[in-house]
């Protein structure tokens, strides 16, 4: 096995189109859509967020960012290319791509079968280990309240595909 992984860059910010779903008073509801390239890939949300706050005119609030992907995850931390390639080769150890899951296992499974369903199990375990499919950052006078080093990161934990992201800005 490689002990090294070339991956160079920590994130990516996606590239796609946004659709407004709603928007009034104190409340814009967002949704993203964009392409994801590899698994075990990070793709930086930050600013989106940032912009969806700014977007609302919320000024005290919370913004909730979520997947409605069973095999993604939003968390929030570092984007720093030597921590995510370690997050990976951990990923790889703890759930390996190449392991029998039993999901996958269309003799024995026998609920929620698609026809053209990716033998995917190992993603649906990694997004139990790495997180939530949502996560809420306060706002307080129009500023999403991150940590220092903290950003919001969308992870893709299958293959590439079309993915979405919902933005909920909501508050005074």
């Amino acid at each position: 096995m490689d002990d090294h992984v070339t991956i160079r860059r920590a994130t990516r910010v996606p590239e796609g189109t946004t659709t407004v779903l709603a928007a009034s008073t104190g409340i814009r509801t967002e949704v993203l859509h964009f392409a994801t390239s590899a698994r075990a890939e990070f793709w930086d949300l930050t600013e989106m967020v940032r912009g969806v706050v700014a977007r609302s005119g919320v000024r005290h609030g919370q913004v909730t960012v979520h997947t409605p992907h069973t095999t993604t995850s939003v968390v929030l931390n570092e984007s720093e290319t030597g921590f995510l390639n370690d997050f990976r080769r951990l990923i790889d150890h703890l759930v390996p791509v190449d392991a029998y899951y039993e999901h996958d296992d269309h003799e024995v499974r026998t609920e929620n079968l698609q026809e053209d369903e990716y033998l995917n199990d190992h993603a649906h375990c990694r997004q139990l280990l790495t997180g939530s499919s949502s996560a809420t950052i306060p706002g307080v006078e129009g500023e999403v309240l991150l940590g220092t080093w903290q950003r919001v990161l969308f992870a893709e934990l299958d293959q590439a595909r079309e993915r979405r992201v919902v933005f909920h800005a909501q508050g005074v």
